[in-house]
């Protein structure tokens, strides 16, 4: 099995079944964990920005990073009424001021942008205190969550 690491703030989409698709130590950014598992495509994004700050700046915002996610898998062939999304991420940590709560900001802004689409979230492992790394199999339904403590779930 071969694993692709995405670096933060990158997407990645695949359609070759002997692949894992993983994103490490997310603390307060946010995965989100796209599968077809009708058509074998998996994708993750990992967004840092709730929105732009600056229209010049690289670093793209979770609007953007989901329309560009979503246009991968499209290419790829998968059917958007086939697609299950996953969440994982956006740690919160003790007296972090609500204006700086990035994975609050990062949550609030993908729920809202999702509803817009009407688009429904299948699975989730978010907030809390900890860092936590993701990852699936590319056409597997679930994506599994790795803790801290060395624990696996499946979301």
């Amino acid at each position: 099995m071969k694993e692709i690491l995405l670096e933060r703030g990158g997407n990645i989409v695949s359609n070759d079944k002997n692949v894992a698709l993983i994103a490490k130590s997310l603390g307060s950014t946010l995965a989100i964990i796209v599968t077809d598992t009708e058509n074998s495509i998996s994708g993750i994004c990992q967004c840092i920005l709730p929105k732009s700050v600056r229209r010049d700046s690289s670093l793209r915002d979770v609007l953007e990073q989901l329309r560009l996610l979503f246009k991968q898998m499209i290419k790829l062939g998968s059917k958007t009424q086939n697609i299950r999304i996953m969440l994982c991420g956006a740690a919160t940590y003790l007296e972090e001021p609500p204006d700086t709560a990035l994975g609050v900001m990062l949550y609030k802004r993908v729920l809202a942008v999702l509803k817009q689409s009407d688009m429904k979230i299948s699975g989730e492992h978010v907030g809390g205190p900890i860092n936590r790394s993701v990852s699936i199999r590319v056409g597997d339904e679930k994506a599994k969550v790795l803790l801290p403590d060395n624990k696996e779930i499946l979301i």
